[in-house]
């Protein structure tokens, strides 16, 4: 199924979990599978969130054959979506044996791995800030000090929403704001504007400070 039908379906089904009726551009993948190519090898990747999978196909590009890949998705049409469309993909093919699949919330997958890239596709504006502070909680404990974290967030949303949302939303977006603060705190970030998205986003990478 077209990867745009999907996405709307889901967005009208799920939206909270979905954030978008359009999947990522390739601008946008490059800039949240970047860290990728930063690292030596061989490493371990993380996808949270991969959707109908632009931003998997991009990182699959960009694995070396000693990387291994974990691909982590909450909505069952998704995952299954997602795995019809890799079928085919050479660099999929080519990376199989080092590719696992998780179908459930991050919050549940297994801390045994500790990875070097995390990249994360997870709508947050649209969740309760309870939420992201358990997503973030385990994205820490399957980190190490020197791994990098990608997620992004759409240009002005929040601000926006502050402003002609219903007080219910304008309180948790507040929240998610404050959360965001205490979290940058702790990291140190950079930030790249991605403007050739349907809805422009920014894209943040965050290593820890201790490493630095």
């Amino acid at each position: 199924m077209n990867d745009h039908i999907v996405f709307l379906r889901e967005f009208l089904a799920r939206f909270e979990e979905t954030g978008s009726a359009v999947p990522s551009s390739r601008w946008a993948a490059q800039a949240l599978t970047r860290p990728i190519k930063k690292l030596p090898h061989p490493k371990q990747i993380l996808e949270v969130g991969p959707g109908t999978g632009v931003v998997t196909e991009r990182a699959l590009r960009d694995m070396s054959e000693k990387d291994h890949f974990t691909i982590c998705e909450i909505n069952p049409r998704f995952m299954q979506a997602l795995k019809e469309k890799l079928a085919d993909n050479p660099d999929y093919i080519r990376h199989k044996e080092r590719v696992k699949f998780f179908e459930g919330p991050v919050q549940r997958l297994e801390e045994s791995i500790k990875f070097d890239v995390i990249i994360c596709a997870i709508p947050f504006t649209n969740l309760k800030v309870q939420i992201v502070e358990e997503i973030f909680t385990k994205l820490s404990k399957l980190s190490h000090e020197k791994t990098l974290v990608t997620f992004f967030e759409y240009i002005g949303l929040r601000k926006l929403g502050r402003i002609a949302s219903l007080k219910e939303r304008r309180d948790r977006l507040t929240q998610i704001d404050d959360f965001f603060s205490e979290l940058f705190s702790h990291y140190h970030r950079d930030v790249e504007r991605v403007w050739l998205n349907l809805t422009p986003i920014k894209v943040y990478t965050l290593k820890s400070k201790i490493a630095a």
